[in-house]
C-alpha cells in the first residue's frame, strides 16, 4: 500500500511515480472472497486512556536493550509526527516513520484535513503551492468561517455534508459530547415520530376544511362510543365496523399530531428551529421546510423538504446513532484520501459484482473498498459502535484533534492498483429527448426518462476492462439563454457524444459566464449588518461548493491532430451543489455531466494519486466585467480559474449516444420562443457566446427558496 503524508512532493511526473512506487509495504491481495476485513482491538480496560507499557515490559525492556518493543508508548514525539495506535486494549502514542514501518495507515483527524485535492504540494522550486481554497475548505469544515472566510456568527453552524464539505472530527465529537448531556434531546419521544412514514403539506385552505372534518369526526366518534359503551376507539371499531374508515382517519390525524410535536421538539433542541423562520408548533408551515432543510442537510439527507421517508426515519433515530452516522460518512472521506481506494459498490452489472481474474487464474470481484477500509478504521480505532465512538471522544478532549492521527492495518488492496492505472471514463446518457417539452399550444409534454444518465470509471488490467465505480450524473437539455435583443428565449443545449479526453483537472474551480447567461443568475441580494444589498452573484461562478462547477471539474476536450490544439467544446465533469438535479429525471444540466460533490472530489483524488500527472497550480485569470440590472450597475473580479494539474498521458473519455426517444434523432439547433412570453419582432442572432464554459449555472442549493 502506498502511503502519504499530509504534505504530498510533486515536481515532476518522474518523482511522482518514484514517490508513489517506493512505499515501505505493497499489500497483495488474498485469493479469497472476502478478501479479511481487519479485526476490532479488544476493549480497554481502563476507559482507553494512553498507558506506557506495563512494569514487567518495562523491567524486561530495561534489562534487555533488544526487547524494547518499537510501537511502545512515546511521550516525546513532537504533535507533528504522533500517531495513536490501539495494540492490546490500549492507545499509544507512537512515531510516524515507526508506524509506517510496521504496516499502520495514517488517518488524518486534525482540524486541518482535506482531501488530497486541496492538500499542498510543493513545486519545482521547492516552494509550497497553496490552492486559495484550502482555507476556505478548513473554516466551512470547523464551522468557524462561512463560504467567503467571513467568520460565522455566535451559535450559527455549517451543515454541507450534502454539498461535499463533511464536518471535521472536532466538530462531530462536540456533537457527540454536547448531545450526550442534553436533557432536551433525552425527552423526546422518538417512537412517535417513528409511528408514522410521512406527512401530507396541504394548502391552507385545504388544512382549515381538514381540520374541520377531523373535529366533526371526533365529536361524531365521541358520542358513538358513548352510546356503544365503550372506552377506546379501537374497541368501538369493534363494536361498529361501519364507522372503521372515519375511526382510522382519526387514529392518523392524533398520531401524527404526536409526531408533530416530537418533531418541533427535535428540531428546537437540535437549534435548527431559528426564530426568523417564524415557525408555528404544530404547524407544516414555511418555516418547517426551513428547520427541516438544516436538519437534512446536517444528515446529508438528498430529499426535498419535506417529511418523507428518509427525513422521518432520521427524525425518529436518537442522537447517538445520527451522531455515529455522521462520524462513519466523516471518517469514509479521510480513509479514501489515506489509502488512495474509489471502489464503494456502485460497479454491479445486473445487480451483480464485477469480477476480474488475477495473476493466480482466479477470479476475484471488484470489492467495495471504502466500506472495507472504514470498517477497519473504526475496529482499528475500537470506535465502530455508536457507543465505542463517543468513549472515543470523551477520553480525547477538543484539542487533541490539533494533532491526532491514528494508524491502522487496512485490508489488502486488490492487485490491480498500481501507481500508475489504466483508467477511462464513460458517460451513458441515458434516455434522450430532442423535441421540445411543451406542445403547439404551449402545454407542457411528457419525457419520461427511465433509464437514467450514469458516469463510469473503468479499470484495464490483464486486456480485462471492468468498471470502478458507477455513479449518477447529468446530460444537457432545454435551457433559457438571454440573446442579443436582451429577451430569454429556450435552446436545446445538449452533451456532446463522442470520443474526448481529460487533460486538466481544477480544484477550487471558477465558471466564467458567458454573455447569453441570464443576468438574474449573476446577480443576488444579500443581507450585510441586517440591511438587503445588491451583489454579484459569486456563489454561482466560484471557487465554492455552490459554484456552477462545484469543488472540482474535468475539461472534456477534442484531442488536437497534427499539430493542431484540442478543441473545448465547454464540456465537463463536475462536482455540484444542485443535487436534486442529479438525481431527478424531470432536471438538465446545460451540457455539463454533473456530480455529487463529494463523488467529483473522490472521482478526482483517485485520477490523480493512480496516474501520471504536473501541477501547475493556480491559474491566474483576472477577469472582469460590468452588467446592468434592475437598475443596478454590478462589477465582476474572478482573480483565477483554480489550482491545476496536469494528466500526462490525459485520461480518455468516451460519451455514449444513449437512448434516443423524441421523434427528432438529432439536436435541434437555434433558439425557440418560451411559450407565453411577448417577443419583438423577428428572431435574434444565435451568439453560442463563451464555449469555454458551458456549465451555466447550477450552483446554489435546489432549495434556495424552499
Amino acid at each position: 500500500m502506498r502511503h502519504r503524508t499530509t504534505h504530498i512532493l510533486v515536481t515532476t511526473i518522474a518523482s511522482l511515480a518514484l514517490w508513489a512506487c517506493g512505499a515501505d509495504d505493497q499489500h497483495v491481495e488474498a485469493p479469497t472472497k472476502d478478501a479479511g476485513a481487519a479485526t476490532a482491538a479488544p476493549t480497554p480496560a481502563n476507559e482507553g486512556k494512553i498507558q506506557d507499557a506495563p512494569p514487567a515490559a518495562k523491567a524486561k525492556a530495561a534489562n534487555d536493550p533488544a526487547a524494547v518493543d518499537p510501537l511502545r508508548h512515546r511521550d516525546d514525539v513532537p504533535p507533528e509526527r504522533r500517531v495513536v495506535l490501539i495494540i492490546d486494549g490500549e492507545e499509544r502514542i507512537v512515531d510516524e516513520a515507526t508506524a509506517k514501518k510496521h504496516g499502520y495507515t495514517v488517518v488524518d483527524l486534525r482540524h486541518d484535513w482535506t482531501p488530497f485535492i486541496f492538500q499542498p504540494v510543493l513545486g519545482p522550486d521547492g516552494q509550497e503551492m497553496e490552492n486559495r481554497y484550502r482555507r476556505i475548505f478548513i473554516g466551512l469544515a470547523n464551522d468557524e468561517s462561512d463560504g467567503d472566510g467571513n467568520p460565522l456568527p455566535k451559535n450559527e453552524r455549517n451543515y454541507l455534508e450534502v454539498f461535499g464539505i463533511p464536518p471535521s472530527i472536532g466538530v462531530i465529537r462536540r456533537r457527540f459530547v454536547d448531545d450526550a448531556a442534553s436533557e432536551c434531546l433525552k425527552s423526546i419521544d422518538y417512537a412517535a415520530i417513528g409511528a408514522i412514514d410521512g406527512m401530507t403539506y396541504r394548502s391552507n385552505a385545504k388544512q382549515r376544511r381538514h381540520e374541520r372534518r377531523i373535529k366533526v369526526l371526533e365529536k361524531k366518534l365521541k358520542q358513538a362510543m358513548k352510546e356503544a359503551k365503550v372506552d377506546s376507539l379501537q374497541a368501538l371499531k369493534a363494536a361498529e365496523p361501519d364507522l372503521a374508515d372515519e375511526i382510522d382517519d382519526v387514529v392518523a390525524e392524533r398520531k401524527e399530531r404526536a409526531a408533530m410535536k416530537a418533531i418541533d421538539k427535535r428540531l428546537d433542541c437540535d437549534e435548527h428551529d431559528h426564530k426568523r423562520y417564524r415557525h408555528k408548533d404544530g404547524k407544516l408551515d414555511h418555516g418547517l421546510r426551513l428547520a427541516l432543510r438544516r436538519f437534512q442537510r446536517k444528515h446529508k439527507l438528498y430529499e426535498h423538504t419535506n417529511l418523507r421517508k428518509k427525513t422521518m426515519k432520521t427524525l425518529a433515530t436518537p442522537p447517538l446513532e445520527t451522531n455515529f452516522a455522521s462520524f462513519e460518512r466523516a471518517m469514509r472521506e479521510r480513509v479514501v484520501a489515506a489509502t488512495s481506494i474509489l471502489e464503494d459498490g456502485t460497479a454491479k452489472v445486473d445487480g451483480k459484482p464485477v469480477t476480474y481474474v488475477g495473476k493466480d487464474g482466479r477470479t476475484y470481484e471488484v470489492r467495495n473498498l471504502v466500506e472495507e477500509f472504514t470498517q477497519a478504521t473504526l475496529q482499528g480505532m475500537d470506535a465502530d459502535t455508536p457507543e465505542k465512538a463517543l468513549a472515543f471522544f470523551q477520553r480525547h478532549p477538543q484539542e487533541d484533534f490539533e494533532w491526532l492521527r491514528v494508524g491502522v492495518k487496512m485490508p489488502p488492496l486488490p492487485e490491480y492498483h498500481s501507481a500508475h492505472m489504466e483508467l477511462d471514463m464513460v458517460v451513458d446518457r441515458g434516455d434522450v429527448w430532442y423535441d421540445p417539452p411543451w406542445d403547439a399550444e404551449g402545454n407542457k409534454v411528457r419525457q419520461p426518462r427511465s433509464r437514467m444518465p450514469k458516469l463510469y470509471l473503468y479499470a484495464t488490467y490483464r486486456d480485462q476492462r471492468f468498471p470502478l465505480v458507477r455513479w449518477p450524473t447529468t446530460i444537457g437539455g432545454w435551457r433559457a439563454e438571454m440573446a442579443a435583443n436582451g429577451y430569454e428565449y429556450f435552446k436545446y443545449k445538449g452533451s456532446d457524444v463522442g470520443e474526448r479526453v481529460i487533460r486538466k483537472i481544477i480544484s477550487g474551480p471558477t465558471w466564467i459566464p458567458p454573455k447569453t447567461t441570464p443576468l438574474r443568475s449573476l446577480a443576488k441580494r444579500r443581507y450585510v449588518n441586517g440591511k438587503a444589498q445588491n451583489i454579484v452573484n459569486y456563489d454561482e461562478m466560484g471557487p465554492g461548493y455552490l459554484s456552477a462547477y462545484g469543488l472540482v471539474a474535468g475539461y472534456f476536450v477534442i484531442p488536437g491532430r497534427d499539430g493542431r490544439p484540442d478543441h473545448d467544446r465547454g464540456i465537463r465533469a463536475h462536482g455540484s451543489s444542485d443535487f436534486m438535479s442529479i438525481r431527478s429525471p424531470l432536471r438538465f444540466s446545460h451540457g455539463c455531466h454533473r456530480l455529487l460533490n463529494h463523488h467529483a472530489v473522490r472521482l478526482y483524488g483517485f485520477i490523480l494519486n493512480h496516474r501520471h500527472m504536473v501541477v501547475d497550480g493556480d491559474q491566474e485569470l483576472n477577469h472582469t466585467r460590468q452588467f446592468f440590472y434592475k437598475d443596478h450597475v454590478y462589477e465582476v473580479r474572478v482573480p483565477s480559474r483554480g489550482f491545476q494539474y496536469r494528466l500526462d498521458p490525459p485520461l480518455e473519455v468516451n460519451v455514449l449516444p444513449g437512448r434516443i426517444r423524441s421523434d427528432a434523432k438529432k439536436p435541434p439547433e437555434g433558439l425557440v420562443k418560451i411559450p407565453g412570453t411577448a417577443y419583438p419582432s423577428g428572431m435574434p442572432g444565435d451568439d453560442e457566446g463563451d464555449e469555454g464554459d458551458r456549465s451555466g449555472g447550477g450552483g446554489g442549493s435546489d432549495e434556495e427558496d424552499a
